[in-house]
């Protein structure tokens, strides 16, 4: 048997609007399934917290239950109204978000009750299975498909996969919060993408061309001679796509020259020749400023 909403919420009869929220408040917090997700007695709690509230919170559904009471909770609550939109969170890996993916959610809503057929009604009185709400509680496996070019805070709305009306009223939508895993070789910068690679000395000294990861494959990246260390070249369309309009960022990447050890006594012979033949800066000059002296 369902109890009363006011002793639900533990108000009085005569309880003002702000009173009821803050009650509601205080009870949410307590019996959230965020903290209390494998108590099932809690659950069932909040559920019913949470339809106390939408009956006295609103005021021609409460002077309807205040009239009626309980019999009138079909009228009350608003049969046929939309459900609640519900939100969830989800992390994609950095290869999801250069080419979308579709991923399975377990999603925690409303769904309408099979025992009653969303009624809230059986023959003998109210559902039992749904304590007259018409729905109920469920946890469901919802495909949801995430567009390329997603970043971290960006929100995906399913249409028609959030809890269900009471009373056959139609679903809300699912409200879907990505959160994009960092990579390891790739920095993301917007759309953009930087990263970071070794070159030899002589690449450095000579040019090349070298194979460079992207993040839908891999590009040719053109070096000049005498590239000098730091430098940073722009491989443009090869970044990330444009969540607003599908055309894609730069990818940026900066050469990094690793510089040989370990030199044998033939090695160390050519690298002095290589010196004499290729001096390096003067930096006499450099005295002048000892001491701070401008």
């Amino acid at each position: 048997m369902r109890r009363d909403y006011y002793a639900v919420l533990g108000i009085a009869a005569t309880a003002g609007p702000r009173e009821i929220r803050q009650a509601y408040r205080r009870l949410a917090r307590q019996y959230s399934p965020d903290v209390n997700f494998w108590d099932v007695a809690a659950v069932a709690l909040f559920d019913e917290i949470a339809e106390a509230y939408r009956v006295l919170n609103d005021p021609q559904a409460r002077a309807m239950y205040d009239r009626f009471g309980a019999g009138a909770l079909p009228e009350a609550l608003g049969a046929g109204r939309r459900g609640d939109d519900v939100h969830v969170s989800v992390e994609v890996d950095f290869a999801d978000v250069a080419r979308g993916t579709t991923v399975r959610l377990a999603v925690q809503r409303f769904s309408p009750c099979a025992a009653c057929e969303a009624t809230g009604r059986r023959a003998d009185g109210a559902c039992a299975a749904c304590q007259g709400r018409g729905v109920r509680r469920t946890i469901d496996a919802v495909p949801v498909s995430i567009p390329a070019g997603v970043d971290s805070g960006t929100q995906v709305r399913v249409p028609g996969e959030g809890s269900a009306g009471p009373f056959g009223g139609p679903r809300g939508d699912l409200l879907v919060s990505t959160r994009v895993a960092e990579h390891a070789f790739f920095a993301r910068k917007g759309d953009a993408v930087h990263c970071e690679i070794p070159i030899g000395l002589w690449e450095a000294l000579r040019g090349g061309r070298i194979r460079v990861p992207t993040p839908m494959g891999e590009a040719m990246l053109v070096m000049p001679p005498g590239t000098a260390g730091g430098s940073v070249f722009r491989l443009r369309g090869q970044g990330l796509p444009r969540l607003a309009d599908g055309t894609t960022g730069d990818l940026y990447v900066t050469v990094r020259i690793e510089v040989p050890t370990g030199l044998d006594a033939r090695t160390d012979e050519l690298v002095r020749e290589l010196e004499r033949l290729l001096p390096g800066p003067e930096r006499s000059e450099l005295a002048r400023f000892r001491g701070g002296a401008s």
